[in-house]
């Protein structure tokens, strides 16, 4: 049986189809909670929710600004779950909506599912060694989630009502300065293949050779947590794994991956893997459908003048 209400909080509007299509199956009514204006707002009338409400977000003002506003929502009705995007202004909104609602925070769920009428969430812990299954005792809850976790594709809808929020900004936080991070994002979860590079790659010039192989297949690339927070090579919206991007593609290539569990916890629903390591050993074979061991400086050009 279906839970009565879910309410989707999101800094990000690209995520809201696949949320919405989600929770549809686990409650029986889904409203998302949007940030901008009303403009930007009526671009999600189709994402699949009952409705959509709109935070006004000013030049000086944040989305947590609002987390008492949203509490005041959810607490209309008798029980609710609040499924906040994963990303960094995301959790920050996540921890003020738990104080507002008076409920624990479950962050990084890994699957949502409905158990003897209980909303149950199951997340990675232990670095990835294990599986934890949580769920709520009391009529509220408030759960972080990432893009990529529902097996399922987001269907198109009937648009629906789009309104402001009743409450207002709270102002608690002032906004001193912005700075505008200089790098591009990809939308990994929405990829139908993936190229994935890992600590083997030796230098940062050498992700041209990727980002070619990328193009020849009609992909995008992706990295291991090295690569991303070690090295700086790559943004940080190009990190697949238990704390990054959980992706699904119908193919991935995995380059220099060593194959660790926190980035196979990120990887590991592409229909194929394809991996090519230099080291036999790599636990990255163990996960692979198809693996190529040897010098991939060698083996990725011979492969983009074969497919070209």
């Amino acid at each position: 049986m279906a839970i009565q209400s879910i309410f989707i909080v999101s800094d990000s509007y690209f995520v809201l189809p696949e949320f919405c299509a989600g929770a549809k199956t686990l409650a029986d009514s889904v409203t998302a909670v949007v940030f901008g204006n009303e403009e930007e707002a009526k671009s999600a009338v189709n994402c699949g929710a009952d409705k959509v409400i709109y935070c006004p977000t000013l030049e000086n003002s944040a989305p947590e600004d609002y987390a008492a506003a949203i509490a005041d929502i959810v607490k209309k009705e008798s029980s609710a779950i609040v499924l906040v995007n994963n990303s960094i202004r995301g959790k920050c909104l996540a921890g003020k909506l738990g104080v507002y609602l008076d409920t624990a925070v479950i962050s990084a769920a890994n699957e949502l599912s409905m158990e003897n009428d209980s909303f149950v969430c199951r997340r990675i812990v232990y670095g990835g060694t294990a599986f934890r299954k949580e769920c709520f005792k009391v009529p509220y809850g408030v759960v972080t989630i990432s893009s990529g976790i529902f097996d399922i594709e987001p269907v198109s809808s009937e648009s629906c009502d789009v309104i402001p929020i009743e409450g207002q900004a709270l102002d608690t936080i002032k906004r001193i300065s912005i700075e505008e991070k200089k790098e591009g994002t990809v939308n990994l979860v929405a990829a139908k293949r993936i190229v994935d590079v890992g600590r083997g790659l030796a230098a940062k010039e050498d992700l041209e050779m990727c980002h070619q192989l990328s193009k020849t297949i009609g992909g995008e690339v992706g990295c291991s947590r090295p690569v991303a927070e070690n090295n700086k090579w790559m943004p940080k919206s190009c990190y697949m794994g238990i704390t990054g991007v959980q992706v699904k593609p119908e193919l991935l290539i995995a380059l220099g991956v060593s194959g660790q569990v926190q980035h196979i916890g990120g990887i590991n629903k592409a229909k194929v893997i394809v991996a090519i390591n230099k080291d036999k050993a790599a636990p990255i074979f163990k996960n692979a459908d198809f693996g190529l061991v040897g010098d991939m400086y060698k083996i990725v050009p011979a492969l983009i003048e074969k497919l070209s």
